[in-house]
Parts: structure tokens; C-alpha cells; sequence
């Protein structure tokens, strides 16, 4: 096995097994959209936690609470200064060393309170990327990295890059156990129809019936033998189509790879008089998920999706667009209906992993639970001077736009508890 070692690992890995100090408290946001009546249900669907999220994980451990799905999107370690000052020193190797102190705990905790089925997305960039992946390969193991996706964060590159100029950003994606977890999918097929025939098959005889739709000129059709393409049959009655209908039945011969029943059911004549048929709703499957996620929306699309929001105002420099995380939440399969999945993000920021998954079960049906964590931090605004609490960012963003999209979550905030619990 390959080791990732640094002065402070130790350290940094004991910090991972210290219990909770405090308990959750109420949290009241600033924001105007919040109501007193959001933290009287008990238990929340959903949890807004604002709270360092060493802390945080410790008491989800402590909880017991599991989860099905893990999203992250930690600093990149790139020196920004609007979300996290993850740059410590102007030291290459201490900066590195510094970002490592504090995402292995972390790490850790994240493999505590996954499910032995669960499933990690860690969104990275090549800053950090290759220290990350061997880190969450010696932690998970080399056979629980399911691959990499590569996402294309904006559509048009910078000029201002000495050398390369950086479009890609990239989702890891961990498996707590990949004998257990579910087998990633990707869209459903776009395939609407199939050819009914299949030269290697054998001839057999099927009936075209009365009524059948034909997108073939109308007209009366000879018997005899038709090819469309590399594929023939034989027409051995008469067949007459009028207003893109079969006026009468006839007897065919081909090499059918379909009998008659869902040929009848689907079947129907081709513009050029080929035989194909229409792929029923049940057919259709999902395909195997894929590593290219550079047609997915970008951060200028997550721009636009905070303006709406916040004003017109640029809160965050890259956040991560709501069709992002739907397309990673979508490759997670829920094979019953039933069941309920339950999602973290730890790094919450402006709050998108929980609109997302409000509007993916929308569109799947699959009941979501989502806890996002997000710190007291205070960050400078892009757009301004002006200081801002992340969390405040975070509850305001949440309660805003899932009502704005029509959706009426049941939330609940927390932050720590003023009562200690000693060490």
C-alpha cells in the first residue's frame, strides 16, 4: 500500500478520535425568510448545522448517524481568501502539510459515519488532487476508488494562465465497501426505438395487422422481397397503407428477433418500408455511469443561480451549480421505492447540495434526508469589502430557494451548545 506521510499526520489523525465537547443547540438565522416554526418539527427532514465541521462529524459519529451518500467540496488549497484561508504559509511544503492537518481527520470521520453501501464525492482540483486521491485511497483502499470524474467548470478557458489554462475540475468517488454499495448508473437510454430483425436469426413468419402505423408512402405494396439497408424480408400478401395506416393484414417472413404479441405491440413500417418497432417505457434501462461529466452545467451557471438569489450579488467566487450534484446524486440507484436516503455535505457553503437533492427526488421520486454543515466562518465578499457569515450565506440561500422553486422542506438549524461537555 502506498502511504501519504507528513510531519503532522499523527496528529492530525488523532484529532479524528476525540469525542464531541458540546451538544446541538437551536440556531436562529438572520434571514428574513426564516420562520420561528422551522425548528418546532421534531425531528427536521433536513438539518442546517452551523458548526465546525471537526466538531460536527464527531457528534454525527456519536449519534450513530449513517449515511448514504457523502458530498464534499473542501478547499482547494489555492490561496483564495472568500471561503476558507487555506494557504498558511508561503512555503510550498508547509502549505500542503498545513491542508493535510486539516482534511485526514476529517477524511477519517467521513469514513466513520458512511454507510457499509455508501458512497463519497469529493470535488477537487489539480492543486491538491493527486495528495488527495492517494490519501483517500490509503483511508477507503486502492479497490474502494470507484474512478474519477472530470467536470469542465467553465465553458471558456483564461487567458491569464502562464501555461495551461485550468477548465477541469475533478469528483472522486469512493466506495465505503464497492462489494456493498450500489452499482453507479448514469441517464436513462435515449434509444426510442430497435430493429426488429437480425440476419443471424432464424426466418419465421409473422403477421403485420390491420391498423399497424407505416410512415411509408401510401400506396399498395407488391409481395416480394424488400431490403432496407443490409436486412430483407418477404412480403407474401398484398399490403395496402393509406393515411399512415395498414389497411389490411399480411403474412411476412424474416429473420425476427421479436414474436408476435410485443411485434404487435410495438411494431410499425419505416419511411423507406423497413420493419421496426417502439421501445416500451419498461424497456427502457439506464446506462452505466460514465467518468465525462464535461457537458454538465458549470460555475457560471452556479453564478447565475446565486444572483437570482442574493440580489444580483457575487457571494461566492466558484461555487458548484445545482445540475452538478443532481447528476452525481442521480448515479447513486435506490432499488426501493420505499426507503429513504440519507445525504451529507460538510462543506456546505451557499447550501446547493441540498436544493439539489430537493429537486432531484422531485424528479426520481426517492425520499432524501440531507445534513449540511457549515461554519460561523467569516469570509470577504468577492464583490466587495464586506465581511459575511458563511452559515448566514448558507441559511439564507436554502430557505429562499427552495421556495422559489416551489419546494417547502422541512429544516431544522443547529449550532453548538453553549453547555460544555468536558473533555
Amino acid at each position: 500500500m502506498v502511504e501519504l506521510m507528513w510531519p503532522g499526520k499523527e496528529n492530525a489523525k488523532a484529532l479524528s478520535f476525540h469525542s464531541p465537547t458540546t451538544r446541538w443547540d437551536v440556531w436562529k438565522p438572520l434571514s428574513l425568510a426564516y420562520s420561528e416554526s422551522a425548528n418546532t418539527i421534531s425531528p427536521p427532514h433536513h438539518r442546517l448545522i452551523a458548526e465546525d465541521n471537526l466538531e460536527a462529524l464527531r457528534l454525527l459519529r456519536e449519534e450513530g448517524k449513517k449515511y448514504d451518500v457523502i458530498y464534499i467540496d473542501p478547499p482547494y488549497n489555492t490561496g483564495s481568501s472568500l471561503t476558507y484561508k487555506d494557504r498558511q504559509s508561503h512555503n510550498s511544503a508547509s502549505v500542503t502539510e498545513a491542508w493535510l492537518d486539516h482534511i485526514y481527520p476529517r477524511m477519517l470521520l467521513a469514513r466513520d459515519v458512511l454507510k457499509d453501501s455508501g458512497i463519497l464525492f469529493v470535488s477537487i482540483d489539480d492543486t491538491e488532487a493527486c495528495h488527495l486521491l492517494t490519501l483517500l485511497r490509503e483511508i477507503f483502499g486502492k479497490e474502494n476508488h470507484l474512478g474519477t470524474i472530470k467536470w469542465k467548470r467553465k465553458r471558456k478557458p483564461s487567458f491569464l494562465d502562464s501555461h495551461l489554462s485550468a477548465t477541469l475540475e475533478y469528483v472522486l468517488v469512493f466506495a465505503r465497501d464497492a462489494r456493498r454499495c450500489p452499482r453507479l448508473v448514469g441517464k436513462e437510454t435515449e434509444e426510442l426505438t430497435r430493429p426488429v430483425l437480425n440476419a443471424v436469426n432464424k426466418v419465421v413468419e409473422r403477421i403485420i395487422p390491420e391498423g399497424m402505423q407505416a410512415h411509408c408512402t401510401d400506396g399498395m405494396y407488391a409481395p416480394g422481397e424488400y431490403r432496407n439497408r443490409s436486412l430483407s424480408f418477404t412480403l407474401i400478401d398484398p399490403l395496402c397503407v393509406r393515411g399512415g395506416r395498414v389497411m389490411n393484414a399480411a403474412r411476412v417472413e424474416g429473420p425476427f428477433r421479436i414474436q408476435q404479441e410485443l411485434w404487435q405491440q410495438t411494431g410499425f413500417i419505416t419511411r423507406h418500408f423497413g420493419l421496426r418497432r417502439r421501445v416500451l417505457e419498461s424497456e427502457r434501462k439506464r446506462r452505466h455511469a460514465e467518468d465525462d461529466g464535461t457537458a454538465w452545467p458549470t460555475n457560471e451557471d452556479a453564478q447565475e443561480e446565486l444572483k437570482k438569489i442574493f440580489d444580483g450579488q457575487r457571494v461566492f467566487d466558484f461555487p458548484k451549480p445545482v445540475g452538478l450534484l443532481k447528476e452525481l446524486l442521480a448515479m447513486v440507484a435506490v432499488h426501493d421505492p420505499s426507503s429513504v436516503q440519507d445525504c451529507l455535505d460538510f462543506y456546505a457553503g451557499s447550501g446547493t447540495f441540498l436544493i439539489a437533492a430537493l429537486e432531484q427526488s422531485r424528479e426520481d421520486g426517492v425520499e432524501r434526508r440531507v445534513d449540511l454543515v457549515q461554519s460561523r466562518e467569516q469570509a470577504r465578499s468577492p464583490a466587495s469589502e464586506r465581511l459575511f457569515d458563511i452559515a448566514e450565506i448558507c441559511a439564507h440561500r436554502v430557505l429562499v430557494d427552495s421556495q422559489m422553486r416551489g419546494f417547502v422542506p422541512s429544516l431544522g438549524f443547529y449550532t453548538r451548545s453553549t453547555i460544555s461537555m468536558g473533555k
